[in-house]
Order: structure tokens, then C-alpha cells, then sequence
């Protein structure tokens, strides 16, 4: 077996049913045991452009596949971050970390480092599944009735979207969860109340935080969209 009951979309069915239709598509694997033997028994691996990233293909028959598929091996080698994002450690190979995609694009139109450049441009639908599901309850979101179940998905998804606008319209490049925002933002106790007649908010902020809610009101209430970022918490530079 090449796939096991966490393997995501890299399951026969789904490979099967995007090949009748036919699409595109690069998945990414688990690295099961069959994977695993051949990164040790020793692959060709090939240097790439990009430093610290090494790369090997083959094609893969698979038990429950009902042919070959082409197999993309990456390997990077562990740098001080050792980002997990950038695959997974095995025990038996040391220094480095893989990853194992299957795709159905061609190796004359795509290479190796190709395929892998096109997974990362749109793999960030996993993290937005997965954001979905520790940070708005998404599992949990079955009622009893279709059209329920439907509104409550759309609520999330479209409260994950607004969450989403929210950090660029602050300039943030890195997306935090929903988790972090709570804890930095939306869980700020303040009051609201009407001195001669003006609208005031008073936030319960410590002093050390004061720069860089300045800041991120400031971004907030511009009435025209400007280019100063903020930073995605706060930098504590005075107590």
C-alpha cells in the first residue's frame, strides 16, 4: 500500500476520478513504508537551483493503483530553522528532510522542480482546511437538516475570509490563525462611551502595547488604503 488512512487526497478514487475527467493534479503523499525503502536503497537525486534541494523521480506502482503513477522525491537538507513545513525527518536518513508528491503532469512539460513549484502555488488550500477545522469547528458543523449544515459552512468559511482581509488590509505577509487573533485583538476588554457626544473606545491595553495598537488603529480608521504595515503582534519595547 502507498496510501493509508491519513493520506489526504492521495487516495485511488480520487486519482482515478480526476484522470477520467480528465485534470491536472499534484498531491502530496505519505511517505509509507514502500516510499520510504526506496529513499534509502538509494535514489539518483539531482541538484537543483534552488540551494540545499535535491530531487529525484521514478514511476510508482502502487497495490491499489491500477497503473504507475510518476512519483516526485524532494529532498531538502536542514538548515538552522529546520522549517516543518518542507517535509518530513525519517530516522534512517539524517540531515534532511523529504517530501513525495504524485502528479499526472508530464516530465517533458514539467520538471521534477516544475511539479513542485506548482503544489506549493496552490497548496495552501490544506492549511485553509485545517484552520477551518481546529479554529472554527468545522467537524462539528453537522446539523440535522442539509440547508442548516450548508449556512453554518458558509458562515465559517465566510468569517475565515474576512479574518483573511482583515490581516492584508493590516499588511501582514504571513497569515496567523484565528487563535492568534483572538488572543492579540478580539479578546481586548475596552468600553465604549459618549463624552459630548463624541463616540469614544477605551481598550484595557498595557503600556508596553500602546505603540502598536497606535499603529494598528491608525491603519484601521485611514480612509485611504497606504502601504504602512503592522506588525502581526506586538514588539514589547517599553514597560
Amino acid at each position: 500500500m502507498c496510501a493509508g488512512p491519513n493520506a489526504g487526497f492521495c487516495v485511488p478514487e480520487l486519482l482515478t476520478l480526476w484522470e477520467g475527467l480528465p485534470l491536472a493534479y499534484v498531491v502530496a503523499a505519505p511517505l509509507s513504508f514502500p516510499i520510504q525503502r526506496l529513499i534509502k536503497k538509494g535514489l539518483r537525486w539531482h541538484t537543483t537551483e534552488v540551494a540545499g534541494i535535491e530531487v529525484a523521480e521514478l514511476e510508482l506502482q502502487c497495490k491499489s493503483w491500477p497503473h504507475p503513477r510518476r512519483l516526485v522525491l524532494i529532498r531538502h537538507e536542514l538548515d538552522d530553522s529546520e522549517d516543518p513545513r518542507y517535509g518530513k525527518k525519517l530516522l534512517d536518513v539524517p540531515g534532511y528532510r523529504f517530501q513525495a508528491l504524485v502528479t499526472s503532469l508530464s516530465g517533458q512539460t514539467h520538471s521534477p522542480m516544475a511539479v513542485w513549484s506548482y503544489y506549493n502555488d496552490r497548496a495552501d488550500c490544506e492549511n485553509v482546511i485545517r484552520e477551518l477545522r481546529e479554529g472554527f469547528a468545522l467537524p462539528t458543523l453537522c446539523l440535522n437538516q442539509f440547508w442548516p449544515t450548508e449556512a453554518a459552512l458558509s458562515l465559517a468559511a465566510l468569517t475565515y475570509n474576512l479574518t483573511v482581509l482583515f490581516q492584508r488590509h493590516l499588511g501582514w505577509q504571513k497569515k496567523v490563525t484565528i487563535h492568534t487573533l483572538r488572543f492579540w485583538l478580539f479578546i481586548t476588554a475596552g468600553i465604549r462611551s459618549y463624552p459630548r457626544g463624541k463616540t469614544t473606545i477605551k481598550l484595557a491595553i498595557p503600556q508596553r502595547e500602546k505603540a502598536w495598537w497606535q499603529r494598528l488603529w491608525e491603519k484601521i480608521t485611514s480612509p485611504l488604503p497606504n502601504c504602512n504595515a503592522v506588525e502581526n503582534r506586538p514588539v514589547f519595547t517599553a514597560r
